[in-house]
C-alpha cells in the first residue's frame, strides 16, 4: 500500500498545495470574499460551463461512475460504491445533524444585491457546510488516482475536481471553507477505503499463495 501511495504522490502534492493556498486566502480574507471574487468573474461562457460542470459532484454522477466501474472492474466498482455510501453519510451528518442552520451565500448576502445569478440555478438557503459536491468530486478523483497511479491522470483529476469545487462558489452555493472541508473529507474517505481494499487484496493473495504451496507440498509427499 505504501508503494501505491508513493505512486500517487503527485496527486496528493498538487491537492495539498492548492489546499494550502486556499487556507492562506481564507485566513487573510473575510468569510464571503471568495464568493465575491468568483462572482466578479461572471460571464456567459463561465455561466454555461459551471452550470453543467457542477453536476460532476452530484449523487447521480457518482452512481454512473460506480456502474461503469462495476462493468469493467467489478471489485473496484464495489469499493467505489462503499466510498459513495461513506460520502453520503458524512455529508448528511454534517449538513443535517451538526450544522443544519449554517447559511449559504444567498442568505449571508441577503439584501446586498452583489451575487450574480446563473439562469437555471436555484440558490439554496441553508445546509452550507460542508460542500457535498466538492466531497464527492474529490472522493472520485482520489479513488481513480489511486487506481490508475499515473502522474498525468493525477494532474487531470485534481484539475477536474477543483473545477467542480470552484463551481460551487461561482454559482453562489458555498463559501470557500465549505469546499475546502468537503474536498479534504472526500480525499480522506477515498484514501481510507482504498487502503482497506488493498490490504484485503494482499491478504487474499497471501492466502492463495499459501494454499498453492500446501497443495504442492502435499503432491510432493504423495510422490
Amino acid at each position: 500500500m505504501i508503494d501505491r501511495l508513493r505512486n500517487t504522490w503527485f496527486f496528493y502534492t498538487i491537492y495539498f498545495i492548492l489546499f494550502g493556498l486556499a487556507v492562506v486566502f481564507y485566513l487573510f480574507k473575510s468569510h464571503g470574499e471568495f464568493v465575491m471574487l468568483l462572482n466578479s468573474w461572471h460571464n456567459p461562457v463561465w455561466d454555461l460551463f459551471f452550470r453543467y460542470w457542477t453536476h460532476t459532484g452530484s449523487f447521480y454522477f457518482f452512481i454512473v461512475a460506480i456502474l461503469l466501474l462495476i462493468i469493467f472492474k467489478r471489485r473496484y466498482g464495489l469499493v467505489l460504491s462503499m466510498v459513495g455510501i461513506g460520502v453520503s453519510l458524512v455529508t448528511s451528518i454534517f449538513k443535517f445533524l451538526i450544522f443544519p442552520d449554517v447559511p449559504r451565500p444567498k442568505v449571508f448576502f441577503e439584501g446586498q444585491r452583489i451575487l450574480a445569478e446563473v439562469e437555471g440555478v436555484e440558490l439554496l438557503d441553508f445546509h452550507s457546510f460542508p460542500s457535498g459536491h466538492s466531497m464527492a468530486a474529490f472522493a472520485l478523483a482520489t479513488f481513480f488516482a489511486l487506481m490508475l497511479k499515473n502522474k498525468n491522470y493525477s494532474f487531470l483529476l485534481v484539475v477536474l475536481a477543483s473545477l467542480t469545487a470552484l463551481s460551487r462558489s461561482y454559482l453562489s452555493q458555498h463559501f470557500l471553507i465549505d469546499i475546502m472541508a468537503g474536498s479534504l473529507i472526500g480525499v480522506l474517505i477515498a484514501t481510507a477505503y482504498y487502503i482497506g481494499f488493498e490490504r484485503y487484496l494482499n491478504k487474499e493473495h497471501a492466502v492463495e499463495e499459501n494454499t498453492a504451496e500446501e497443495d504442492l507440498a502435499s503432491l510432493d509427499l504423495s510422490d
